[in-house]
């Protein structure tokens, strides 16, 4: 039995002519949704009724895509025993330069399309754009889930109804997370024919952010800091990294837990805002990387990325509108690239702008996109290709050392605030028991030192890593004797202006972890192991 009956006289076919219809749909581009705003009316009384997909014509969308979603749609409406239309029906979606190749607009299309033929109820002018649906259809009438819904959601304006794919119900509620969304209402369907009734007046849909609602996180818990045995000083450097965001190279033998520590520090972090949580939560769901419903990001990512991953992989990209990359999967976390001196030179030197600027900017024929990706570089890498630099066990030449080394090219290691070495482990340390809750104990410190950073710094500058280049002495208090000590520290060592900001920044951390004011001689000398020593300083 067909869940929708038509027009059967002339008079009523011709007046369908006379009616506007107009629903809000959304589409996803990036990691942002935008509104579509859909028109549609009958254009013409056709002698004969005619296939939907015959009878319906699409402005403002791709060729390809249109042919799909009609497709999808012609196959609900068999499922349903839709009657064919008898009128010749006109969509138009707005803007028509904004790049709709999805399934979030199959749902409006079907709906339009049946008000347009008189098959559904014409909503009042005034209450066109109280709607913004948004959903696949499958051929056998189900509204199937759709990547990003949450960004979609994000652009409902107060008061809306938003009428989503019940797999993504719970995901749409994150948004009284945000002001601005008062009175908005998520109605969850599972079926074509549950929306169909809903615009009929039959059957009623519930709204979802009456149920309270509880996540489960998709970033699995990072590690604790006490499973990391021995190895103080990379301890200490993982410390001072999470405090004030600075980048960090571990180097060291393998098997000596450079890869363990570097997982352990997205648990040492500040835990998340709302805000920020919401955040990750619609670039991963953008991405598809959220297996169902129910699920958000509530702790801090870690990626992990092989040498072997391409340029395209690590920042995005992609034909069309460019994908997200790692280092946005990675946004708010730890990025770990791991036996990074094995990675092309030219994915490397990718990374130094987004370093920089916390974002990346890919540009397209069709579009230019902009994601965020402030994250901390945490990398790990051998001495020397064998492993062993230093030991008995090493078997390389200098040369083979010198060279391996140099594959880090100096702008890169200039944007790598802390250096430390890792030791074999002694027999001792091998064999000592893990520890337990040092992560939480480590944490509460680490936030102590980033709420110092914000109250002097203000919300701009969250970190001290983020102190622009140049302004160490605006941002960085130092003592009398500590900047005395610290300009003997440049002299001495005759580094760069860049590695003199490094120091001064890296130092104010070590203050801050110390609840002080003001950096002291000996928060220079503890922050100079990490940035002025390192076998990696001669290699170049």
């Amino acid at each position: 039995m067909s869940i929708v009956s038509s027009p059967q006289r002339g008079s009523e076919l011709k007046g369908l002519l006379r009616r506007d219809h107009t629903l809000r749909g959304g589409v996803l581009i990036g990691i942002d949704g935008y509104i579509v705003e859909i028109q549609a009316r009958a254009v013409q009384v056709l002698r004969n009724r005619m296939a939907w997909a015959s009878a319906t014509s699409i402005t403002g969308m791709p060729r390809g895509a249109m042919r799909e979603a009609l497709s999808r749609i012609v196959g609900a409406f068999a499922k349903f025993d839709v009657p064919e239309p008898q009128v010749e029906i006109l969509i138009n979606l707005a803007p028509a330069d904004l790049p709709k190749e999805g399934t979030w607009l199959d749902l409006p299309l079907a709906i339009i399309m049946l008000q347009a033929a008189g098959m559904l109820p014409d909503l009042p002018e005034e209450r066109e754009g109280e709607y913004v649906l948004m959903g696949e259809l499958g051929i056998h009438g189900e509204i199937r889930r759709v990547p990003g819904a949450l960004s979609l959601a994000y652009v409902a304006e107060t008061g809306q109804k938003l009428i989503v794919p019940s797999h993504n119900k719970l995901e749409c509620a994150l948004i009284l997370a945000k002001p601005g969304h008062e009175g908005c209402a998520v109605f969850p369907a599972e079926t074509l024919d549950e929306v169909v009734r809903y615009f009929q007046g039959k059957s009623k849909l519930s709204n979802a952010l009456k149920e309270k609602v509880r996540f489960e996180d998709v970033i699995p818990r990072a590690i604790d800091l006490g499973r990391v045995k021995g190895q103080e000083k990379a301890k200490k450097a993982a410390m001072i990294s999470a405090a004030g965001g600075h980048n960090l190279l571990l180097i060291g033998p393998p098997g000596e837990g450079k890869s363990l520590l570097a997982s352990a520090i997205p648990g040492l972090l500040p835990n998340l805002s709302n805000a920020e949580k919401v955040e990750l939560t619609r670039i991963y769901s953008a991405c598809g990387e959220l297996e169902r419903d129910g699920v958000a990001v509530t702790r801090r990512p870690f990626r992990s990325i092989h040498h072997t991953a391409s340029k395209q992989s690590l920042i995005g990209g992609g034909s069309g509108v460019a994908r997200p990359g790692e280092i946005t999967l990675s946004h708010l976390g730890v990025l770990f690239v791991d036996e990074i001196a094995e990675f092309s030179r030219p994915t490397l030197e990718a990374l130094r702008q987004p370093m920089e600027s916390g974002e990346i900017c890919i540009s397209r024929v069709r579009a230019t996109i902009r994601y965020p990706c402030r994250f901390t570089l945490v990398a790990a890498m051998n001495p020397c290709p064998c492993g062993f630099y230093g030991s008995d066990q090493c078997r390389c030449k200098d040369r083979e050392v010198k060279q391996y080394q140099q594959k880090l090219s100096g702008p890169i290691l200039d944007r790598i605030d802390l250096q430390v070495e890792l030791e074999r482990l002694s027999i001792e340390e091998r064999f000592a028991d893990t520890e337990s809750d040092v992560s939480p104990r480590v944490r509460q410190v680490v936030q102590r030192a980033r709420d110092r950073q914000v109250y002097r710094n203000g919300k701009e500058i969250p970190f001290n890593a983020a102190i622009p280049g140049g302004h160490v002495r605006e941002y960085c208090q130092f003592s009398p004797s500590g900047w005395g000590h610290y300009k003997r520290s440049i002299e001495k060592n005759n580094i760069s202006t860049r590695s003199m900001d490094r120091l001064g920044k890296v130092a104010r951390t070590v203050a801050d972890l110390r609840d002080s004011d003001h950096i002291e001689p000996e928060d220079v000398d503890e922050a100079a192991t990490y940035v002025i020593g390192g076998i990696l300083r001669d290699a170049f």
